[in-house]
């Protein structure tokens, strides 16, 4: 390895004091040298007492900081506020629902000093699903509707994704960033919340010509969406709106006309279909009007939200940089 860089270690908490011990843990056990790593304890307004609990048990770490947002900034301006704190050579984004192998941030920065890569990803591995994976680096696919995938997503790990490769998206759950690309491209996009920020970022940096790589030797595992469920209310709703957002921000407008097409078809003629049926007696009418109130919601939170990805799209809005 080259000389050692300063590695900041950002982790954002949202109600997660359950999590606090085994990352902490998980940290306490790096081998990269320790006066080249800073944690900052970045936390979203919690209301669950995890920053009294971390700074009781870890407040006394020289190597860790408590940075205190106010309020629930979401996935995105959450992670933005602590990145403008951080020193680091290197900001190492990190879920608060993960555990790092020891050698996590070691093999990042070797990873990245030797492709001289942008952003450098980690093999994640789901922590409720023993040997499964969970990400294997992303893939970006401008023309498609649903512009990231997940590689390796739900396989069971054989070794098939053990070598060190160029990938052209990333997972934010962890990944590690260099300041010089937090400069030029800019952070995540704070009114996307959570859902598809990462995506957005990557996109970025893509038509910027930065390089992204996996790192295999490099292992963290997540306790999946432990802040918020998959198939919940509140991801549909994002995942639904930002997934509009994300294409009319960088996509072709063909592709940005399919995936309003898609949209609508999923959240308003499909929820009008189900309405018709649940008069018929052949669905649940509870269930259908509840679907149908919380897509509208959605789809109106995307309207009102088009002016601005479409502004961002044209450059009238800066993104936020370093």
């Amino acid at each position: 390895m080259e000389k050692s860089s300063l590695v900041s270690i950002v982790v954002l908490n949202w109600n997660g004091k359950r999590f606090i011990d085994p990352f902490m843990a998980s940290f306490a056990k790096q081998t990269y040298p320790k006066e080249f790593i800073e944690l900052l304890f970045v936390d979203n307004g919690s209301t669950d007492d995890s920053v009294d609990y971390f700074e009781k048990h870890y407040g006394d770490n020289e190597h860790a900081r408590v940075v205190l947002n106010g309020k629930n900034y979401g996935y995105a301006g959450g992670n933005n506020l602590g990145i403008k704190q951080a020193k680091g050579d290197f900001v190492l984004i990190c879920n608060n629902d993960l555990e790092l192998d020891k050698d996590v941030v070691k093999e990042l920065v070797s990873a990245a000093q030797k492709h001289q890569a942008a952003v450098t990803t980690v093999k994640l591995m789901y922590l409720n699903k023993p040997g499964i994976i969970n990400n294997a680096g992303s893939r970006l696919a401008p023309d498609s509707s649903w512009p990231t995938f997940e590689i390796g997503k739900d396989e069971k790990d054989t070794g098939q994704y053990n070598e060190d490769c160029e990938i052209t998206a990333f997972c934010g759950a962890c990944a590690m960033f260099s300041r010089g690309f937090l400069h030029k491209v800019g952070l995540f996009d704070k009114r996307f919340f959570m859902y598809f920020e990462d995506g957005d970022l990557a996109w970025r940096g893509q038509k910027a010509s930065y390089k992204f790589f996996y790192a295999p030797k490099a292992v963290a595992y997540h306790f999946h969406t432990g802040s918020s469920k998959e198939g919940s209310p509140l991801f549909n709703h994002f995942v639904g709106r930002n997934r509009v957002l994300i294409l009319a921000k960088n996509a072709r407008f063909i592709v940005l006309a399919k995936g309003i097409a898609r949209t609508l078809q999923d959240h308003l003629v499909l929820r009008i279909k189900n309405l018709l049926a649940s008069l018929m007696g052949k669905y649940s009418k509870h269930q259908a009007l509840k679907e149908f109130l919380l897509s509208q919601k959605m789809l109106w939170a995307t309207l009102f939200m088009l002016p601005y990805a479409l502004a961002k799209r044209f450059k009238l809005i800066k993104e936020d940089t370093l």
